[in-house]
């Protein structure tokens, strides 16, 4: 379990001093109810989505930052592939109500709809994703912007997740109004962010694609 929270910590999908510059400093949005709208309208019509991603961790106990690749796929409305190809191989696959993890070639499959916190990191990692979050119960929202990104910091209300997550950064370009980058501040006071590359929207893919055995 402590290995799942720490790869959906990356998807969540930032502690901003990570990859923000201070001549670019985020302030309080200002027209929140047009990014709402806006953003709206990006994600109706979005039926799916392919990238590559950049997974950056920082850990307490570590000097470094652990640096992850691969390459993720969403399809609407409940499907998920985040899989990891360097330094490591490792498969997460959200698909109908079925969190799937593969590793080291073991496959382990949980009901998300039968455990509250697979179920909270399953509509977390595809709500994050589609940037669909503006009218959710289980957050409070501080909309702010800079010249290039729309930011959502999201702090969790429930008092389960608030164990494992301190707050989850939601960053949405200016240009298209896609989500470019996630991030999880823990708890602990460490962050795992993700950045999605090469984005291309609304291809075909299969169902079969997010199997995974």
């Amino acid at each position: 379990m402590n290995k799942f929270i720490g790869i959906v910590c990356l998807v969540l999908v930032a502690v901003s001093t990570s990859f923000v510059l201070d001549s670019d400093p985020y302030v309080a949005m200002k027209d929140v109810a047009g990014f709402k709208t806006k953003l709206n309208q990006k994600n109706q019509t979005i039926t799916s989505m392919k990238c590559d991603f950049t997974q950056e961790k920082s850990l307490s106990f570590m000097a470094q930052k652990v640096i992850s690749k691969g390459n993720m796929k969403f399809k609407k409305p409940d499907m998920m592939k985040l899989e990891y190809t360097t330094p490591f191989q490792y498969i997460m696959s959200l698909y109908k109500g079925k969190v799937v993890i593969k590793d080291n070639g073991k496959v382990n499959k949980y009901d998300a709809k039968s455990n509250k916190l697979f179920k909270y990191v399953n509509d977390l990692m595809i709500n994050a994703v589609q940037g669909n979050v503006l009218d959710s119960k289980e957050f409070a929202i501080v909309f702010k912007e800079n010249s290039k990104f729309f930011l959502m910091e999201m702090t969790p209300v429930d008092a389960a997740m608030k164990e494992y997550v301190n707050k989850v950064n939601v960053y949405v370009s200016k240009t298209d109004f896609g989500v470019v980058k996630v991030e999880m501040t823990e708890k602990s006071g460490d962050y795992t962010l993700i950045s999605f590359i090469n984005r291309v929207y609304n291809t075909p893919i299969k169902d079969e694609e997010f199997v995974v055995q």
